[in-house]
């Protein structure tokens, strides 16, 4: 298991950390992983278990895995949707990508594992959301080159006239 904990929660939760830490040392079953990118750990990992969090999309997004969230509600008038009257985007995905911890279910969360793990419509959820939040996929390379290629043309011609 690797526990990663928001890279901030070491400076302003710095006492409960290193008490979970020294309660729960590192062995060959357990990593505390405090690495500034997060990409290697995400690649490592078979499931990722988080609050409502930007890496639950980096996990499942980038690496087609599911995940297993707290509840994403939050208060919405701090943000700039507070104003919306639907759920945001995000929301709506998450049962997609996997499933959601609470108080009721923590008790099964190897049952709860192991369904995200292999039940195919967590799969077909992720390609759905994959569908939704990304255009041209796997052509961003090519299409940021022939972009580049064709403005540099662009420039020389009109700094020749």
């Amino acid at each position: 298991m690797i526990v990663r904990p928001h890279p901030q929660s070491f400076k302003s939760e710095k006492e409960m950390l290193e008490k979970l830490m020294n309660d729960y040392p590192e062995s060959d079953q357990l990593e505390w992983n405090r690495d500034t990118d997060n990409f290697d750990v995400l690649r490592r990992s078979d499931i990722l278990i988080s609050d409502f969090s930007g890496v639950i999309f980096d996990f499942t997004l980038v690496y087609d895995k599911p995940v297993i969230y707290t509840n994403p509600e939050f208060d919405l008038s701090l943000y700039d949707a507070w104003w919306l009257k639907t759920p945001l985007w995000t929301t709506t995905a998450l049962p997609r990508l996997g499933c959601q911890l609470t108080e009721d279910n923590m008790e099964n969360l190897k049952e709860l594992i192991d369904s995200c793990l292999s039940d195919p419509k967590y799969a077909e959820g992720r390609s759905s959301v994959k569908a939704e939040t990304w255009e041209h996929f796997g052509e961003g390379a090519e299409r940021a080159a022939e972009y580049l290629i064709s403005k540099y043309e662009q420039l020389t011609a009109e700094e020749a006239e």
